[in-house]
């Protein structure tokens, strides 16, 4: 892992039943399975990492100091930090990711990821194109941020909105950004 900065994303691993849930899903669609949540660096300001994530309470802040940050100093975390990206796109991803703080949790999303797991048939919609979502999770809002700053992120077949952290998990592991069409 590189330096992190502003716009880079981390996939990390969480405890809790969620986490577990979440990691469990994974594990039954054979996906990777030691992550379960993603946030976006957003700013380090007074040796702080700021960090902006989907979570149930809907999109927030979360700040730990740079020298005991357990999102990236988990031995289960990987970021992005690689991939390349040009000043004015880490402030769009910044941005993108600030227009969707206090935006609701997409519990549908997870309930699509959840009938997905178990073979169920995909009765949810596709985000319109080219509007901002009013509901995401962790890291289909990292994709949002991605898609306005015009950079790779993971290609997944079904809707942007459902990307998952193992998605994430697999983009960052193959560098997926030097393989992406543009």
């Amino acid at each position: 892992m590189s330096e992190l900065l502003p716009g880079d994303v981390v996939v990390l691993r969480t405890g809790g039943r969620a986490g577990a849930v979440i990691r469990f899903g994974e594990w039954l669609q054979h996906q990777p399975d030691l992550r379960n949540h993603v946030a976006v660096l957003h700013h380090i300001e007074h040796d702080v990492r700021w960090y902006l994530e989907g979570r149930p309470g809907g999109v927030g802040w979360k700040a730990y100091p740079v020298s005991r940050d357990p999102y990236k100093d988990s031995p289960y975390t990987i970021d992005n930090s690689a991939q390349p990206k040009t000043d004015a796109q880490r402030e769009l991803v910044t941005l993108s990711m600030r227009k969707l703080l206090g935006a609701p949790y997409d519990w549908e999303a997870i309930e699509a990821d959840a009938a997905q797991c178990l073979h169920m048939p995909d009765l949810w919609k596709r985000w319109a194109g080219g509007q901002m979502p009013g509901h995401v999770v962790c890291s289909s809002s990292a994709a949002w941020a991605y898609s306005e700053a015009h950079l790779a992120g993971p290609a997944v077949i079904t809707d942007q909105r459902l990307i998952k952290p193992s998605d994430w998990d697999l983009f960052i592991e193959s560098r997926g950004w030097t393989t992406a069409v543009s």
